[in-house]
């Protein structure tokens, strides 16, 4: 009977270390994910390899990493973040002048077959105004020398086409990402803000499967302490 109730303790340690972690992904500024050799989970998915790079042209000025706040994205079957900043242009009152704002946010998420990526925005514009979010995508490798047929890109705009885009794919062990983030006046006269960028992906929730085993591993102890009474 000891053997037995350790064995159900040992079940319940498997089932809580598979969703131990060392490092939650924190609400706060993007330059908190910046730190060398950073990474951090919630709940399947554990999300690292950050980079960030901002410029400006004409009247639009770079949005340092202090600027853009992250919020983990928490629903156990979309993964993921959102990402606020005052990304914002206008040349309304020197129309000659051409003006940019550009965003680059990169990361790379792993977990156990992630099966889809979505993207959406909220981007305004008036006049010649642009807002774009473009996302590049490499499945199972960096996006650096990205084999051919890994390879992907979703986009969303305004004005539309869309202001959300998705793409479903075969389970991937990794998913790595950059977000092309881009408010233009365009070459007339014209704003562009964006305020909101969310990023999310889907994989098999992991509780579930931690479940199931410990449950079959409980029912083949208790067979073998059937067969040892003698039953």
């Amino acid at each position: 009977m000891k053997t037995f109730a350790l064995s159900v303790l040992a079940c319940q340690l498997l089932a809580s270390s598979a969703f131990a972690t060392s490092t939650t992904c924190p609400t706060g500024p993007l330059s908190l994910y910046l730190v060398s050799g950073f990474s951090c989970t919630t709940n399947a998915l554990t999300f690292g390899q950050w980079s960030y790079s901002s410029s400006g042209s004409g009247l639009g000025s770079a949005v340092p990493a202090g600027s853009v706040i992250v919020t983990p994205i928490l629903d156990p079957n979309n993964e993921g973040f959102q990402f606020q900043a005052g990304w914002s242009v206008s040349n309304v009152s020197n129309p000659t002048v051409q003006s940019t704002e550009d965003s680059l946010v990169s990361f790379t998420a792993g977990g156990s077959g992630i099966l889809d990526l979505e993207l959406f925005f909220n981007g305004a514009v008036t006049g010649t105004g642009q807002s774009s979010v473009t996302e590049n995508f490499c499945l199972n490798h960096a996006l650096v020398g990205c084999p051919a047929g890994s390879a992907g890109q979703i986009k969303v705009t305004n004005p539309p086409p869309g202001f959300n885009d998705h793409i479903f794919f075969a389970p991937a062990q990794s998913v790595s990402v950059s977000k092309d983030i881009l408010v233009s006046t365009g070459a007339g006269t014209g704003t562009a803000t964006i305020s909101q960028v969310i990023n999310d992906f889907s994989s098999p929730e992991p509780l579930p499967l931690v479940l199931l085993g410990s449950g079959l591993l409980i029912l083949v102890l208790m067979s073998k302490r059937v067969k040892n009474i003698g039953y």
